[in-house]
């Protein structure tokens, strides 16, 4: 029970900071492009656009939130509740989820009302669930890495630069193909070939479960030995 009321309270949260909506309104912008293409073109498109809310976008926002509620104190007031650091995170985390399930649930509904193209619905939110539990705890890292929202803003952009914008560049064939085995390691490029399995219905079997186990154990690993420790640290200073 603990965990969900601190859950309700950070969906709370992230509309009062307008982070949910802020995530609404981008997804809306998504659609109306997907309105004037055609099937093929929404297709090659749509995956793009979700990865960019379940990686970038979801990064942003928890860095966003994170200042916010830094700047309010509400850290230092749940500190103070009958509840763990454990739960708390992971509140925040599930949270978190509600911003990449939001987009992946609005984008799937648009390919089926404007061309009535149908995915593998079960598929597609399971790999958003997985590579936005990836990316939650990567944008957790960020935020407490950073001293303050700008500072946090420059190490995203370092972030992207290694990672997003090779993953990118790939899915439009500016990377040969031939080095898709060694862009796994990026988390990005990771979670865009998961997305785009799931919306294409074509993929590499031992691509995906390698995806799928890298980005598991990459947000067990960070959340145990980086964000846990951080965030006690960080809630103990305020």
């Amino acid at each position: 029970m603990s965990v969900l009321k601190l859950f309700s309270g950070e969906i709370i949260r992230l509309v009062k900071y307008k982070i949910l909506p802020v995530g609404v309104a981008t997804t809306a912008i998504w659609v109306a492009i997907l309105y004037f293409l055609e099937p093929r073109e929404e297709l090659y498109l749509a995956p793009m656009f979700i990865f960019i809310d379940v990686g970038a976008m979801s990064i942003l926002l928890i860095g966003a939130s994170h200042f916010l509620e830094k700047q309010e104190g509400t850290i230092k007031s749940l500190m103070v509740m009958p509840v763990t650091k454990r739960e708390i995170l992971i509140s925040k985390t599930a949270a978190s989820m509600v911003l990449a399930l939001e987009s992946a649930v609005i984008t799937a509904a648009a390919l089926y009302f404007i061309h009535k193209i149908t995915l593998n619905y079960a598929l597609l939110f399971l790999f958003v669930i997985i590579a936005g539990a990836a990316h939650a705890a990567i944008g957790f890292v960020l935020s407490l890495i950073g001293r303050d929202f700008t500072s946090m803003l420059g190490i995203m952009a370092a972030y992207m630069f290694i990672f997003t914008i090779p993953s990118i560049f790939y899915s439009v064939g500016l990377i040969d193909e031939k080095y898709k085995y060694l862009m796994m390691v990026s988390p990005s490029h990771a979670s865009n070939e998961l997305i785009r399995a799931a919306v294409s219905g074509e993929y590499e079997t031992g691509l995906i479960i390698a995806g799928c186990v890298y980005l598991i154990l990459l947000a067990a690993v960070l959340f145990r030995f980086a964000v846990y420790p951080m965030f006690k640290d960080k809630a103990v200073r305020g």
